[in-house]
């Protein structure tokens, strides 16, 4: 059984919508059948919602000209959803549930395309609490207009969140999956829902795409309420890797595993891509930017960063390994991807205590005059100082 002030949520978010909607069908212009036929059935349905929509909308009750409209239509029309939708709206607001109910599942078996229907019956089955038929709704819904997930997913979410919920709602999202990832979304905006989230995941990998939105936003929530070990841990289930230390894909291969401990790049200022022979960097230096970044867990101890550089065109001193402290902010090394051609380049820097989570980062440095810096870098790693 839903709570009330869940009833409420998800009441008001399909209320928000079927307004838009009316408001849509009220201010739909007369077209060329309408000019035509002006008596034809389906344009007379259309002109009785539309003045529905808009006595409704004014709060006030329906004129008896429009009644004798809706009356019209179901003569010329009696397998017309509308007489039974506008009916059914009447009954509901003079309190007989009931036949509001049946009128609109009447309504739906005419026109199961009718989104007014799908809603009324939405409304209908959650304020009844039957949870399942009310779900089995929306899910129409969202296949008739553009968007509708979207609008739906708050109120899942807060449904998400009341006890019980988990097992009804993932068989929803696995009959409807185009609300998962909406519904997901919306819960990574608190870093305490990580688990119902990983509950409710459908645990689908998308091959060599990039990670779905949600997955980022996640673990940047756990990222930045200082969770690391959670963060890190629900990563290895997302990525289905494990998380050693050390550099995660060096390679810059195309990996579908989420940040921010596999890459981000932002691909603003620069390019950091895959190529034949190493890792193809090129930086464009018009700003001071981060080509690209990985959240490292390092434990308190010495250690040693290489590089090699292949030389290539611009003043590469412009761009420089880094490592701070995501605490802090503190730099903790700073590695130029200047020097001779075709160098191995070291650098090696401590993690103190109370640095628990380190951001390397590619930065590039814009100097006086814009100048674009290209190179070729292979061999990125990392390793304890005094390993091998």
């Amino acid at each position: 059984m839903l709570l009330r002030w869940i009833i409420v949520a998800l009441v008001a978010a399909l209320a928000g919508f079927h307004a838009v909607r009316v408001a849509a069908v009220r201010d739909l212009p007369d077209g060329l059948g309408a000019r035509l036929w002006p008596q034809h059935a389906r344009v007379l349905a259309r002109k009785a919602m539309a003045e529905v929509g808009a006595t409704a909308a004014r709060q006030q009750p329906l004129s008896p000209a429009t009644m004798r409209l809706v009356a019209q239509v179901a003569r010329e029309a009696p397998l017309a959803p509308e007489p039974f939708l506008i009916h059914g709206a009447l009954a509901q607001m003079a309190g007989r549930d009931a036949q509001a109910e049946r009128l609109f599942l009447a309504a739906r078996a005419r026109d199961p395309r009718s989104e007014a229907a799908r809603y009324f019956l939405a409304d209908r089955f959650l304020r009844t609490g039957r949870t399942a038929a009310a779900l089995a709704e929306m899910s129409a819904l969202s296949r008739l207009v553009p968007g509708a997930t979207a609008q739906f997913a708050p109120a899942l979410a807060s449904f998400a969140r009341t006890p019980g919920a988990v097992p009804e709602l993932r068989r929803f999202l696995r009959r409807s999956p185009e609300f998962e990832p909406a519904v997901l979304q919306e819960l990574t905006k608190s870093p305490a829902n990580a688990e119902l989230v990983m509950s409710l995941w459908s645990q689908q990998r998308i091959g060599a795409g990039a990670a779905p939105a949600w997955q980022a936003s996640l673990l940047r929530g756990l990222v930045e309420a200082r969770q690391y070990a959670r963060a890190q841990a629900t990563w290895s289930r997302l990525a289905g890797a494990e998380l050693k230390p050390g550099i995660y894909n060096p390679q810059f291969r195309r990996d579908p595993a989420p940040p921010p401990f596999n890459w981000s790049v932002p691909g603003v200022g620069g390019i950091v891509e895959p190529a034949p022979g190493g890792v193809q960097i090129i930086y464009f230096g018009r700003q001071d930017v981060v080509l690209a970044e990985q959240l490292l867990l390092l434990a308190p101890g010495r250690y040693e960063l290489a590089v090699s550089v292949r030389a290539g065109a611009g003043e590469r001193n412009a761009l420089a390994w880094t490592l701070k402290c995501d605490s802090s902010g503190s730099e903790l090394a700073a590695l130029p991807l200047g020097g001779a051609a075709n160098a191995r380049l070291t650098g090696k820097f401590e993690v103190p205590e109370g640095c628990p989570a380190q951001w390397l980062q590619l930065a590039g440095k814009a100097g006086e005059f814009s100048r674009s810096v290209e190179l070729t870098m292979t061999g990125l790693e990392l390793r304890q100082d005094g390993q091998r």
